[in-house]
C-alpha cells in the first residue's frame, strides 16, 4: 500500500513539473507591438508576451528566443537574438519608466548623428555645475525666464532684436569705448536729476532747439557766445 501511495505522489509531482516546464525555441517574429510579439512557433503563429528582461522591442523578421510552455501557460519572448535589419532604429520598451543609476561613476551618452529629447511634460536637470560646448546654440520658446544671483555674458558681438524692451534695475552702470544710438522717433528721459559730463566737447544740435526752465537758466563759462 505504501508503495502505491509513493508512486501516486511521484506521478503528481511529475505532472506539476510538466505544467511549469517550458522549452526554448528560436523563432522568427511575424508581428510585434508594445509588450507583445507574434512568433512563428513550431505549431504555428503564437502571440507571446515580452519578458521583463527583453527591453529591445522585437520587429517583424527578427530572430528571438521564445519560452514555449508544455501546457496552457503563457509563452514569452526572452530576448532578441538577431535583427532582420541591423541598421534600422532600435526601440527600448520601458512601459513604466526607467532610471539609470551610477552611484560610483558617471554616465556617458554618445551618438554619431545627434541626440533628441522629447516629452509632453517637464524636462528637468539638476547639477552642481553645468557646462555646454557647441558650435552654435539655438533656443526656441514661447517664454524664457532666468532667475539667479549673477549673470555674466562675454561675447565678441551681441545683437538684440525686440519689439518692446522693459528693463528695471536699482543701479545701471555702463562702461563703453564708443556709444552710438539712433532713434527714429521720440527719445525721452524722465529723471529726478540729469547730469552730463564731457571731458572735452559737449555738443547739442538740432534744427530747432529749446532750452526751457520753470525758474531760471544759467550759462557759465570764460566766454559765452550767443547768436
Amino acid at each position: 500500500m505504501g508503495a502505491v501511495i509513493e508512486m501516486k505522489r511521484e506521478e503528481c509531482a511529475q505532472r506539476e513539473q510538466a505544467k511549469g516546464a517550458m522549452r526554448l525555441e528560436p523563432c522568427r517574429v511575424l508581428a510585434g507591438g508594445e509588450g507583445f510579439a507574434v512568433v512563428d512557433a513550431p505549431l504555428g503563429a503564437l502571440s507571446c508576451r515580452l519578458a521583463a528582461s527583453c527591453l529591445l522591442r522585437p520587429e517583424p523578421g527578427d530572430l528571438v528566443l521564445a519560452a514555449l510552455p508544455e501546457s496552457g501557460a503563457a509563452p514569452y519572448v526572452l530576448s532578441v537574438l538577431e535583427r532582420a535589419e541591423p541598421d534600422s532604429q532600435a526601440v527600448l520598451d520601458l512601459p513604466s519608466g526607467a532610471r539609470v543609476s551610477a552611484p560610483q561613476g558617471s554616465v556617458h551618452i554618445e551618438a554619431a548623428e545627434g541626440i533628441a529629447l522629447s516629452t509632453p511634460g517637464e524636462l528637468a536637470a539638476q547639477a552642481a555645475r553645468m557646462s555646454f560646448a557647441a558650435g552654435s546654440v539655438r533656443w526656441l520658446a514661447d517664454a524664457f525666464s532666468y532667475v539667479g544671483k549673477t549673470l555674466e555674458l562675454i561675447a565678441t558681438r551681441f545683437t538684440e532684436t525686440a519689439q518692446e524692451r522693459d528693463t528695471q534695475a536699482g543701479t545701471w552702470t555702463q562702461r563703453l569705448g564708443d556709444s552710438f544710438r539712433r532713434v527714429e522717433e521720440l527719445d525721452e528721459t524722465q529723471a529726478g536729476a540729469v547730469r552730463t559730463l564731457a571731458r572735452d566737447t559737449a555738443l547739442l544740435h538740432g534744427r530747432v532747439t529749446y532750452v526751457q526752465a520753470e525758474e531760471f537758466v544759467k550759462a557759465d563759462g570764460q566766454e559765452v557766445h550767443l547768436g
